[in-house]
């Protein structure tokens, strides 16, 4: 489903989703996501590589549900950024359907078609986001 890896030195969260993306496995994702934000006063950038995914099986319901939970959800106010780093149009579709509902003050969401874009971005070596299974 997905693989995690949280890079203390960058303080950034590597993420890499694999098979099909359906609203369990995104509510695992989104559920560790905020554990894990919760754990870390400091807060964190976020790096999703969705380019192993088989498919999306996700409703323009749950997208903005999954939206909704994320704008709302606060354990501390600093401003992180969200990469995702996309393989397909449907990849590319929902990441942009998920950033058109959160509208998030606190957490900025970016899509591209390179890790070494994504990388320049967050401000961090291609290597991290790039390394092998994590």
């Amino acid at each position: 489903m997905f693989d995690t890896n949280f890079v203390e030195s960058d303080s950034l969260l590597v993420g890499r989703v694999r098979g099909v993306l359906d609203g369990a496995a995104a509510r695992k994702l989104v559920e560790f996501v905020e554990l894990t934000e919760a754990e870390h006063e400091k807060g964190f950038n976020r790096y999703c590589d969705l380019t192993q995914l088989k498919g999306i099986n996700l409703s323009a319901d749950e997208i903005a549900s999954f939206a909704g939970r994320r704008r709302a959800y606060n354990p501390n106010p600093i401003r992180v950024k969200s990469a995702f780093l996309v393989g397909s149009p449907l990849a590319l579709g929902t990441v942009y359907m998920f950033k058109a509902l959160m509208q998030s003050e606190r957490i900025e969401v970016r899509w591209f078609d390179s890790a070494e874009a994504a990388a320049a971005w967050l401000q961090v070596s291609p290597e991290i986001l790039s390394q092998g299974s994590l």
